[in-house]
């Protein structure tokens, strides 16, 4: 049998329409309007004719076919009958080849006579391609691809072929090229990095030799395993260790990490693996639950005597009681019910702790930046316990430092050395001259995922061509979907099952899948040619690259992936029907949710996101509710019942962006969403929580004039329905919003009345707690702006109580405000020390808003203490971090600060420009910053002697000052002012109006200023 299908699958033939990845190239001849004016009109067709003859006989030399030409164009695509590794080349190649060729015509007449010259456009993925007629030539080309490379088209010059970065990736150096940055595309959502091709670069070789397949040999990285042998043995001395292997995708790490447990063998280390997942399909604690179903013996499938029994041996010697104790916390962990989120974690690192008492354990963890937030915390738990384990993790590198894990050995995986890449190359290719050898090396810059593609592709004939030192995805899909081409039709539809099935999938699923009787032996084939590995469970297989998961995804037809997804989950709803539970409501709403059945993903992902939501796996929870609000929208029809769900889960959605605003994108549409289906369902209750979530994330993106309006009217509906809880939760809210205003006098009342009504059921660490925790830090940051620091600290120090020790966002926050306050009273240090400790809870906790915001606000220390430009940079990146998405609360301190610090820099334009942001922030009634700026700005005004500039300004701080209510922004003003009027030769009233700024800061003990101030008084102000 030649080919696969699907149960009861009729395959349709004679297709028009196929799914391919391919390089699509467009080239128009330059100023053809002006040649068609000046030319006669049979010249200019003559020309025109020579191009077109030209483009076809060099576009299907280098591999191209052409699939329209028309008037002074020609669309060509790279890869349409065969998908090969280097079709970007092939394409930029062709390029040079057809423009020299075009350069040989003339337009004109005589000594005027110029060379014809094209502009060119090139960009690969993936595309639908459909059968062509007369009118839109051969082949019709849908998708995001030839769009993009039209548009390079329309960008690049007379003469100039434009490329995208990810289209040529490893072959640009085949090529003189000019790289521009970050180049907008009209019609793309993001700037794309795109080459200026100018001409070739001598450095061509071809591959002459095939080999026999195989796995790349291990070789190198001994140093890193050194690291490795010594953490496991300081690990069977009692103490833990933590490691970090990173690199970026292909690097190596899993097998360096692969390498180290072979060498282990007979050392009395226990070994658990576990990874994790960046799709739907996994489960909150993820590697955790795998490395205690592997520990106790459990197996999905199996009947429930037969875990029992498993587990009984797994605990046997840890004595009677304490194997029943332990027994008791694994069953509903695994049983088919499942325990309840709270006491996952708990019970987790319990079992664990167990394990490692009994025997030293190795727990792998491999793919970490896909952990989820449950996870994170209960790593961060159970490094906490000082347990005899080694955590071993494999991460790939990401720019937002989630992934970071504090007080760890960090080893970053580099690309192999040139002897180590030849041993490797020499497995692969035998008889392969050591010119050949070392072609690859230099061409693959040592990438072990590189090397293993180039000479995948050398084995079976075909050219290898160079890796860069980053890949782009366009050129590593092609590679994988190169591979793919050349596998016998069976094995290339059973791996396209495989990755519909999911990045880890059993082998049991593919061949229900499929009426293939011999499914084993496919999948068998695939392991052997590298795309599939052991998943460390019996069974279960998984992708060796994620990568190469998404390009063989990709490759398959929309009808029959949606066909075989609907498969995958009526399979796995059928075997949770018959445990009489669902054990996979990940993967369940995933599948259906790809599948178009949007009742049943709706279902699956809420269910899901309420397990994520428990478990405090937020970003898990997000991307679930996310989904259920988008398959209910696919719905025929909302009727009220299903619009008031919507709202509730809208709500759900809310609770997982308290804590960090800016994750959830376009969350002002989804909330908007709400309240206009809560309004129409006449719904109080509902249409108040829907108000609320609105005013909550305006007030987290700084927009404390649209949360005021929010909130209100959420209280209104809230007191409407007589639901007390939720409107004092809004009071709460309401109160926050205010003070973001600045509008003191009416935020104080009701935070007030939030913390009385809480303090009586709030305990340390509870959800109440929590809540009261941060309303007690926006108190004391209010009594930090008016003055009273001995009340903020006072509010501070009971915050810090309730919160306990548990890692939490919320502690993110309290420190970072702690910080604010520090700053107005010029402790600078504490300051920054405070802002520092705010980022590193936040990162732990998955927060990257906190964890910009704190950096910012440490920063600001740093510089104010230091004059640190360092500093100054950290802030400078911070803050534009959060400008990018959508700005947060009280930014308008960043601005402040990064005004003074540039206009006392000198950086002027740059100080103008962070002021537009500030006095932007300052309409928008955040005014905290606002003050700070314009003092910056009378400084520069009064060095300058413009007297009534600098009156401008000050008077534009009193304003911001008094909006506030603030005496302590008040009193330096009044110290500015005064150091103002020195500068000017006013020093009657420089000298009262120091005086009275000093009273005051005495009075509010703000140390540096009175320091300030004392410094000042020594000054010869008549001198002055």
């Amino acid at each position: 049998m030649d080919t696969i299908r699907l149960v009861g699958e009729e395959r349709p033939r004679g297709l028009t329409a196929q799914r391919r990845y391919v390089t699509v190239l467009f080239s128009d001849v330059s100023g053809s309007s002006e040649h068609a004016e000046e030319l006669e009109a049979e010249d200019y067709a003559e020309l025109l004719e020579r191009f077109r003859q030209f483009a076809r006989e060099v576009i299907p030399r280098h591999g191209g076919s052409i699939a329209r030409l028309q008037g002074d164009g020609v669309l060509a695509l790279f890869g349409h009958l065969q998908t090969r590794e280097d079709d970007g080349r092939r394409a930029a190649e062709a390029a040079l080849e057809l423009h020299a060729a075009v350069a040989r015509l003339r337009v004109g007449r005589g000594g005027d006579a110029e060379p014809m010259r094209l502009h060119t456009g090139i960009h690969g993925g993936l595309v639908l391609l459909i059968e062509g007629d007369i009118e839109i030539g051969r082949y019709d080309v849908v998708g995001r691809v030839p769009n993009t490379a039209a548009r390079l088209c329309g960008l690049a010059g007379a003469a100039e072929i434009f490329i995208s970065a990810e289209t040529l990736g490893p072959q640009r150096h085949f090529f003189q090229s000019t790289l521009i940055r970050r180049l907008p595309i009209r019609g793309r959502p993001t700037p794309l990095d795109v080459l200026h091709i100018e001409g070739r670069a001598p450095v061509e070789r071809r591959i002459d030799a095939a080999a026999r397949r195989g796995v790349v040999p291990f070789v190198g990285r001994e140093e890193v395993l050194q690291a490795l042998q010594r953490a496991a043995a300081q690990v069977r001395d009692g103490a833990p260790a933590t490691v970090m292997v990173s690199g970026e995708p292909g690097v190596g790490k899993t097998r360096t990490i692969g390498e180290f447990l072979r060498r282990l063998d007979g050392s009395g280390l226990r070994v658990l693996q576990g990874y994790c997942e960046g799709y739907l399909g996994a489960e909150p604690l993820q590697p955790f639950m795998q490395w205690i179903r592997a520990a106790l013996g459990w197996r999905a499938g199996a009947s429930a005597e037969e875990n029992d029994a498993a587990l009984a041996a797994a605990l046997d010697g840890l004595g009677t009681e304490r194997a029943a104790e332990l027994a008791a916390l694994a069953r509903p962990l695994l049983g088919a019910a499942g325990a309840p989120a709270a006491l996952r974690v708990s019970s987790v690192i319990e079992l664990i702790a167990a394990l490692a008492a009994r025997q030293a354990l190795v727990l792998v963890l491999d793919d970490w930046q896909w952990a989820d937030d449950a996870s994170r915390h209960a790593l961060e738990t159970l490094r906490a316990r000082q347990l005899p384990l080694l955590v071993l993790l494999a991460s790939r590198p990401t720019t937002d430092d989630d992934h970071l894990v504090f007080g760890v050995q960090n080893w970053t995986l580099q690309p192999l050395a040139a002897g180590e890449a030849e041993s490797a190359i020499a497995a692969w290719l035998p008889d392969a001259e050591p010119l050949v050898a070392q072609e690859i090396f230099r061409r693959s810059g040592g990438s072990p995922l590189f090397i293993e593609e180039l000479c995948h592709a050398a084995a079976a004939g075909s050219d290898v061509w160079s890796a860069p030192q980053t890949a782009g995805v366009a050129w590593l899909h092609s590679l994988v979907a190169s591979r793919l081409a050349r596998l016998p039709e069976a094995q290339a539809e059973c791996l396209q099952v495989a990755a519909v099935a999911g990045n880890v999938f059993h082998a049991r699923l593919v061949g229900r899948l499929t009426d293939v009787g011999r499914s084993s032996e496919l999948l068998e084939a695939l392991a052997e040619q590298d795309f599939l590995i052991s998943a460390g469970q019996p069974g279960m297989l998984r992708f060796k690259h994620v990568l190469a998961r998404e390009a063989v995804y990709a490759t398959v037809d929309l009808s029959r992936r949606r066909a075989l997804h609907l498969r995958v989950a009526e399979s796995l709803e059928a075997a949770a029907v018959d445990e009489d539970a669902f054990d996979s409501l990940e993967a369940l709403a995933y599948h259906y949710d790809a599948a178009g059945v949007a009742d049943k993903a709706a279902r699956f992902a809420e269910a899901a996101g309420d397990k994520a939501l428990g478990a405090m796996a937020l970003d898990r929870a997000r991307d679930q509710y996310i989904t259920a609000l988008h398959a209910l929208d696919a719905l025929p029809a909302l009727p009220r019942e299903a619009q008031l769900r919507w709202c509730a889960i809208a709500q759900k959605l809310g609770q997982t962006c308290v804590f960090d605003p800016l994750d959830v994108a376009h969350s002002f549409v989804l909330f908007e969403r709400a309240a206009r289906l809560a309004r129409g369902t006449g719904d109080e209750n509902a249409l108040a929580r829907a108000e609320y979530w609105l005013g909550y994330v305006n007030y987290g993106k700084g927009r404390p004039r649209q949360a005021v309006r929010h909130c209100e009217a959420a209280l209104r509906h809230a007191v409407a329905s007589d639901d007390q809880r939720l409107a004092a939760q809004v009071q709460a809210t309401l109160g926050q919003a205010l003070a973001s205003a600045g509008r003191y006098a009416q935020a104080m009342p009701l935070f007030t009345q939030a913390v009385e009504s809480k303090r009586q059921q709030s305990h340390p660490g509870n959800r109440t707690a929590i809540g009261s925790a941060y309303t007690l830090a926006r108190m004391a940051y209010t009594f930090g702006d008016l003055g009273r620091f001995d009340d903020a600290e006072a509010h501070f120090a009971e915050s810090l109580h309730l919160l306990g020790e548990q890692l939490h966002s919320v502690g993110a926050s309290v420190r970072e405000l702690i910080c604010a306050v520090h700053l107005w009273q010029g402790r600078w240090d504490e300051a920054q020390a405070a802002g520092l400790a705010g980022a590193q809870i936040a990162l732990r906790c998955r927060s990257r808003y906190l964890s910009a915001m704190g950096r910012a606000l440490a920063a600001c220390g740093g510089w104010a203490a230091h004059g640190d430009t360092g500093s100054l940079q950290t802030l400078r990146e911070a803050t534009a971090w959060i400008e990018e998405r959508g700005g947060a609360v009280s930014t308008s301190l960043n601005y402040g600060w990064l005004v003074e610090a540039t206009a006392a820099l000198g950086l002027h334009d740059e100080a103008r420009a962070h002021a537009a942001h500030l006095f932007m922030r300052a309409r928008a009634q955040d005014r905290h910053g606002e003050a700070q700026g314009c003092r910056a700005f009378a400084r520069l005004a009064a060095a300058r002697g413009d007297a009534r500039r600098a009156a401008h300004y000050l008077a534009a701080a009193d304003r911001a000052a008094a909006l506030r209510g603030s005496p302590r922004e008040q009193a330096v003003n009044d110290l500015a002012r005064g150091e103002i009027a020195a500068t000017l030769g006013r020093p009657a009233e420089a000298r009262a109006l120091i005086e009275r700024a000093g009273e005051a800061f005495e009075a509010m003990r703000m140390g540096w200023h009175l320091g300030r101030v004392r410094e000042i008084r020594t000054q010869d102000w008549q001198a002055a």
